[in-house]
């Protein structure tokens, strides 16, 4: 197994984001991803940051919403439509308190409003089930919990965990069944993790194997897209939610894939996040990759 990848995380925890213009959204680069969808309308990306939410498509990179609205997005995650859900800390222009607990935009990230554990949580890792939406699961950083709600983040319990090793704010990557949402999968830095309890239990799956990131592909079927590191290295495909995997036939170098996100209506689309900010799109399901955005810079 290969150490020391949360402690990179750490080190790129600072960022940097550049304006184009003091009259305009329009951005040049930016600095440390913390969640990228495609567009529930379109081929277009939105990527969350530090600084706001960001929307990329081929003409121009734009921050969405105006700046009490950009906040330091965690866990962003687009539920439906223009709905989104996400964590962090308010803007330096917000009249809301840090951190900001469970937010949720109806209009596409151009305003958000907290809607449970105002002041309370700061959810870095935020996965909606696939299979039913309304089960969510969160990893609170400023308290090291994990936290489950089955009313789409309205309400939520703490889950007490035994078996994951090291803090529960340490976990890498979590998903779960599209059609069972008690049965999960957890990346750590020391391997595979399972719980079928909602999180209360856990056993280690895989010693020599582990995710920096997981992406189920439909609600109907047990695909799962998954950036491995150890005895295998790279993106993979398993159609048995983990069981077994073949390899997509892509790896970065010195880096890893924290991000990985399905287009909803073209399912030959996925666009993949690096540590290092570089961003990847591929439109024949890994046959062919484009690289969108190397560390931060949108490349032409």
């Amino acid at each position: 197994m290969k150490k020391g990848l949360m402690a990179s995380m750490i080190t790129l925890s600072l960022f940097v984001i550049s304006a184009c213009s003091n009259d305009t959204n329009q951005i040049d680069s930016f600095m440390h991803i913390h969640g990228l969808e495609y567009s529930q309308h379109d081929e277009s990306i939105f990527l969350a940051t530090h600084m706001g939410l960001i929307n990329l498509n081929e003409d121009s990179w734009e921050l969405v919403g105006e700046p009490e609205h950009q906040h330091d997005f965690m866990g962003y995650t687009i539920i439906d439509e223009d709905l989104m859900i996400s964590s962090g800390h308010p803007g330096a222009r917000s009249d809301y308190v840090d951190p900001l607990g469970v937010i949720i935009s109806h209009d596409s990230g151009e305003t958000w409003e907290p809607i449970a554990l105002y002041e309370e949580v700061d959810f870095h890792l935020l996965h909606v089930n696939e299979g039913n939406q309304e089960f969510m699961y969160g990893i609170d950083v400023y308290n090291s919990n994990l936290y489950r709600s089955n009313n789409g983040g309205y309400d939520w319990e703490m889950v007490d965990t035994i078996g994951l090793p090291g803090p529960v704010a340490s976990v890498l990557s979590l998903t779960s069944h599209p059609q069972s949402p008690d049965y999960l999968l957890a990346g750590t830095e020391t391997g595979l993790y399972e719980s079928s309890d909602g999180g209360q239990t856990w056993a280690l799956k895989e010693n020599n194997l582990s995710a920096s990131s997981f992406q189920t592909l439909d609600s109907d079927s047990e695909d799962l897209v998954a950036y491995l590191f150890g005895e295998k290295e790279g993106l993979y495909l398993s159609e048995d939610f983990g069981e077994t995997w073949a390899s997509l036939n892509f790896k970065v170098d010195d880096d890893y894939i924290m991000y990985i996100s399905n287009h909803p209506t073209d399912d030959q689309m996925l666009v993949l996040g690096s540590m290092k900010q570089s961003i990847y799109e591929t439109k024949d399901f890994g046959k062919t990759w484009e690289v969108l955005a190397e560390e931060g810079s949108r490349k032409n």
